[in-house]
């Protein structure tokens, strides 16, 4: 099993990417291969509604940092997609990030809104890590970014939501929820 970890975080060391990490170990000390990618460290420009994607065998056409990530989650089982909250949402790299994942989708014989999936059932974590301690606050944001995960054919396994980030180094002494995130990466692979 091979499962991919995305991090939409502008701190290479910080606590999404602390989170992503866990996830992926416990995913790897249950069997799997693992990879991750920090989106801050690619050069990926957003969706240019081209739809020269929207054909079954359709890829984007745009030569940038997200061409190679697109075989990534095709060979992958499962996915862990990890952001900090920014202004009650995802942040700008991981929004850029999900736009471009609508090359996952394929328009059925050109009909307008007839959408087919290129994947399906892919298994997914999502990880969000924020300074708000009310881990609820933000959660309709979160349901949101899922119903769309969803539609491109993930099945969410697990949302992690990290509250009281406010340091660099928070979630790593936060026991509870570094746990959470080590089971949810052993999980994806029952």
């Amino acid at each position: 099993m091979k499962v991919v970890g995305f991090v939409g975080s502008p701190r290479k060391k910080g606590n999404t990417t602390a989170l992503v990490n866990e996830v992926l170990r416990g995913a790897s000390e249950s069997g799997a291969q693992t990879k991750v990618f920090n989106i801050n460290e690619l050069s990926i420009r957003g969706c240019q509604a081209c739809y020269k994607c929207q054909t079954p065998e359709g890829k984007c056409v745009q030569a940038d940092g997200m061409a190679g990530l697109y075989d990534e989650i095709f060979s992958a089982d499962a996915v862990v997609i990890g952001t900090p909250v920014f202004m009650f949402q995802v942040t700008g790299q991981m929004k850029i990030f999900i736009d471009r994942l609508f090359a996952l989708l394929y328009l059925e014989d050109g009909q307008p809104g007839a959408f087919r999936n290129k994947i399906k059932g892919k298994r997914a974590v999502t990880v969000y890590a924020q300074a708000q301690p009310d881990t609820g606050l933000f959660a309709s944001s979160f349901d949101l970014n899922e119903g769309v995960l969803g539609f491109l054919g993930f099945k969410i396994q697990d949302r992690i939501v990290a509250g009281g980030m406010l340091g660099p180094d928070s979630a790593q002494g936060s026991p509870s929820v570094m746990e959470k995130a080590y089971s949810a990466g052993a999980a994806l692979l029952k």
